[in-house]
Order: C-alpha cells, then sequence, then structure tokens
C-alpha cells in the first residue's frame, strides 16, 4: 500500500510509524511524540518540505526531513513531463551509495507513478549550512562546492550507460525542453521584462531556435553522472567548511562535463565574484579531474560550459514563467538567476557557439 500522501500537513504519528515500519531503530527505540514543522516556503520549486521532530521511547529527539511533490499545479505539471520525482526516488535507491560524495541518509523513499505523488524522509542535516542562492554564494564555498563536484562528476565518467534510467537530453521527456523554452517564453518576458533587454530578448530567441542542436550536443560522449541542480542551496556544509553534502536529486541525469560547473558558476554566485574567480574555478576542476586520471582540456571545458549555459536558459524560463506570483521569494529568485546567466552569455560571448 502507498505511503504517499495529498499533502505535507498528512503527516502524524501513524502514518510514520507505518513508513518507518521495519527499521531496526525504530524498532528498539519508538516514537512517542511527533511536531511537524513545515518549511522552505520559496525555496524549492518542486516540492513542500518538513522537519519532523520525532520524540523517542528514550528522550532522544531525531529530527528526520520530509519531502512530498509541490501543491502548485504548473510546477507539478513540470515535475511530471521530466519525470523529477521518479529521478530523486531512483537516485536514492540506486545510486545514492554508489556516489563518491555524502547525500543525506534515506529513510523511506517512494514514487506513486499512477497519482504522480512522491514522499522521502531523509536525514535532517542538523548543524549544518546552506547558503542562500539570492545572496549567492562566497568564494569558500563555491571552491568547496567544486571539490563535491569533482566527486560526483568522477562518478560513471563514460559508462553512464551502466544506468539504465539515466536520461539524456534526447530522451523524450527531457528533449521537448526545445518546446518548452519556446511555450513559456512570452510569459516569461512579460514578468521580467525590466532585466531582459532587447541585447538578452535577441539571445534568447537565438539559444531557442539552437535549443534542438543543444540537445544533441549534450547528449555526446564521454558523458558523466550530472546532478543538473547544482546549486548552492542544494549543497549543505559543516560549520568547519571541511565537508559538504548534496541534497535534491531530482534531476540527476548524464550530461557533459562542465554541466554542473557552469549551473554553479553561471546562476548560484554574484555576477562580479563570477567574474573575478571564473579562470580560477575552471582550473579547480581540471585538477581535480586530473588527479582522478580523468583528462578535459581546457579547451574543451569552456565549450562545455558554454553549451551548457545556453541549455540552462530553460531554467529561468520555465521555472520564471510559472512559479506563484504571490511568492515573492521565489519571484526574486528566477530574477536573481536570470540575470546572472544572461550576464554570462554575454560576459563570454556564449551565443557564439551557435553554428
Amino acid at each position: 500500500m502507498t505511503k504517499t500522501i495529498n499533502t505535507i500537513q498528512d503527516i502524524n504519528i501513524d502514518w510514520l510509524n507505518s513508513a518507518l515500519e521495519g527499521i531496526d531503530e525504530f524498532k528498539e527505540d519508538p516514537i512517542k511524540d511527533l511536531k511537524v514543522n513545515e518549511m522552505g516556503e520559496g525555496i524549492g520549486q518542486l516540492g513542500q518540505f518538513a522537519l519532523l521532530k520525532i520524540l523517542r521511547d528514550s528522550g532522544k529527539v531525531t529530527n528526520i526531513f520530509a519531502k512530498a511533490q509541490t501543491p502548485n499545479e504548473d510546477m507539478d505539471d513540470l515535475a511530471r513531463d521530466y519525470l523529477v520525482y521518479a529521478r530523486e526516488v531512483k537516485f536514492y535507491k540506486d545510486l545514492a551509495s554508489k556516489v563518491d560524495v555524502r547525500t543525506p541518509h534515506p529513510y523511506y523513499v517512494e514514487f506513486n507513478e499512477k497519482e504522480n505523488k512522491v514522499i522521502l524522509l531523509l536525514e535532517f542535516m542538523d548543524g549544518w549550512q546552506t547558503p542562500d542562492q539570492i545572496s549567492g554564494a562566497t568564494e569558500e564555498e563555491i571552491f568547496k562546492a567544486i571539490e563535491g563536484l569533482i566527486s560526483i562528476n568522477s562518478s560513471y565518467w563514460g559508462e553512464t550507460s551502466k544506468v539504465e534510467w539515466l536520461p539524456d537530453m534526447l530522451d523524450d521527456y527531457m528533449y521537448k525542453a526545445k518546446d518548452d523554452i519556446i511555450t513559456h517564453q512570452p510569459e516569461f518576458l512579460i514578468r521580467h521584462k525590466h532585466i531582459m533587454d532587447s541585447s538578452r530578448q535577441e539571445d534568447l530567441r537565438k539559444i531557442s531556435e539552437f535549443y534542438p542542436t543543444l540537445c544533441e550536443i549534450l547528449s555526446q560522449e564521454p558523458l558523466t553522472l550530472t546532478h543538473f541542480d547544482y546549486r548552492v542551496e542544494n549543497i549543505f556544509f559543516s560549520s568547519d567548511m571541511k565537508k559538504l553534502a548534496v541534497i535534491d536529486w531530482q534531476l540527476v541525469m548524464k550530461n557533459l562535463p562542465g554541466y554542473d560547473l557552469a549551473y554553479l558558476l553561471f546562476s548560484n554566485t554574484d555576477i562580479d565574484l563570477r567574474r573575478n574567480i571564473f579562470e580560477d574555478c575552471c582550473n579547480a576542476y581540471l585538477s581535480g579531474l586530473k588527479d582522478r586520471n580523468l583528462n578535459l582540456s581546457q579547451e574543451e571545458l569552456h565549450k562545455n560550459m558554454m553549451y551548457s549555459l545556453m541549455a540552462q536558459t530553460i531554467v529561468p524560463v520555465n521555472g520564471g514563467a510559472n512559479f506563484d506570483l504571490e511568492n515573492q521569494r521565489s519571484k526574486k529568485l528566477f530574477e536573481v538567476i536570470a540575470d546572472r546567466m544572461f550576464s554570462a552569455i554575454e560576459d563570454y560571448d556564449a551565443t557564439s557557439y551557435i553554428g
């Protein structure tokens, strides 16, 4: 019987006991009391979240992070179209233990395909911190994030076919991005006309026309495991900045080396900081790959990142056209992402890579 729910508010002790049935630590020290604290409004676009504060018989308190499908119908439609709920559950079931980066321990994960519902009960990262994407990551956080990224991208390098369910950009549900970037563009431009001047609109027009070719380019070997949403709010840092953990694997796929690095730098970093550290970041990434006997030239990385940057404009276009207009944080987030991305397109003349 499915444990998926309609909304986070449906979580109670009986439901939680049912979901955690069979886990030894909860058999030995059962749940005595539960408080459900909703959290993360405006942070996650494709989910609803809660902190479950669980009091055990022994007096021990266990915190669990609960994640269910988004209540926003437009965003839920995007989640259905891109199979994001199914992918995250498959990641935790099949890949989390095989990737050389810390991820939250999964207590229970399930995707209900019939109803397009999802539930994940994950380790809550007590004592860890995550930056605010709108403010932007610090230089220290960016370089630490690159260390984690090297571990992720090193996994299945050139061997992504071993994970049969991992999509590439030519899979039907990913390839539809070529249509979505056109479909959602008018609403995106209405909502963001204050940051999309005529030059940026022309760049977006060129990218939209080139998008089918971008999907082909981003699917050419060698491919590697790609988080695809490697933004700072999906990265937790220990208080001493020596360790990190990566969450939110809804969009995991196979893509070109450099895709995640492009997203980290071009959507998560203040524009001036990105301009100052871009070359050093690329060198750090290449050096880390070389340490793992993986070779990628500076030229190849730059080219991959420019193609990736252009493809990533689907994020502000799709998300920026569909977020809840009453959610001011979402509004600001997509404004910032769009501004940072189109600034980078201008800085590096990314559209010059269009044939």
